[in-house]
């Protein structure tokens, strides 16, 4: 991830498709994009590219707590503005989406990270895995085979939409559990939860490894024989979202067709 300051502000980029795009290095270094910039009266963070860039970009930004203009150059794309969209003087608006905290208790060591997205918990060499899912202490299921995802409402689109499950329209206070090819119990669908909810996970029974995943990137492995103790839980930081007012109608129609709306 590249990074370059212009007027007090913070614009990321990924130097490899900068040598590969003439279109992303003239805006990079023109006129436009300074005036973007100084259109607000406070500190942004410019992304420019697409949705991996985005993801990193608030990696390792977000406890920056300043709000993110995305700005797509790329062919597809879901949570960018289109370049069309945002032009000087543009109508901004802002939305505040969730972080997912996820702590890992195993080999009597603590890790700890954040996720934009989703966590991925999976199976490791083509092993099934047994899990035990607290919510907050109160409620709990067991799943087994693959493993699972927990998907934020605004992410749904990602992964969680590749194994065919709904997606969480982005008002709501949730996140998503799906399990992935799941052997018990045999139902199809992901569990919904409210997002102020404590998830506990476990692994049960046959301690096979297990490999945990943020955001598609490797975090944790675990590996055969040793006890696994997870929780999840939103984070009290929050990623927010700069987007222009004529792309919005765009990005909510997004939604819909994902979800099979014709729109």
């Amino acid at each position: 991830m590249e990074e370059k300051n212009i007027n007090w502000s913070l614009v990321c980029y990924d130097d490899f498709w900068l040598q590969n795009n003439s279109e992303l290095r003239d805006f990079l270094d023109g006129q436009e994009l300074k005036n973007i910039i100084d259109s607000f009266a406070y500190n942004i963070i410019v992304v420019l590219w697409w949705d991996w860039t985005m993801l990193r970009a608030i990696r390792e930004n977000y406890e920056k707590n300043l709000p993110f203009l995305w700005i797509n150059f790329w062919h597809k794309w879901f949570l960018l503005n289109s370049k069309e969209s945002v032009k000087e003087w543009f109508s901004p608006i802002e939305r505040r989406y969730p972080l997912l905290e996820v702590e890992v208790w195993t080999n009597w060591e603590k890790r700890s990270d954040i996720a934009v997205n989703e966590i991925d918990i999976r199976a490791a060499w083509w092993r099934a895995i047994w899990l035990d899912i607290s919510l907050s202490k109160r409620q709990k299921i067991n799943i087994s085979w693959d493993g699972i995802i927990i998907s934020t409402p605004a992410w749904s689109t990602w992964y969680n939409r590749s194994l065919n499950w709904p997606i969480i329209p982005h008002t709501i206070n949730a996140f998503s559990i799906t399990p992935k090819a799941p052997w018990a119990p045999r139902w199809q669908w992901p569990i919904l939860v409210q997002d102020n909810e404590i998830l506990q996970i476990k692994n049960t029974w046959r301690l096979n490894p297990v490999n945990i995943y943020c955001d598609w990137r490797e975090f944790l492995k675990v590996d055969e024989n040793n006890p696994l103790d997870i929780t999840i839980k939103k984070s009290s930081r929050i990623v927010r979202l700069i987007i222009s007012w004529d792309y919005l109608d765009t990005w909510d129609n997004k939604v819909l067709q994902e979800q099979g709306f014709e729109v």
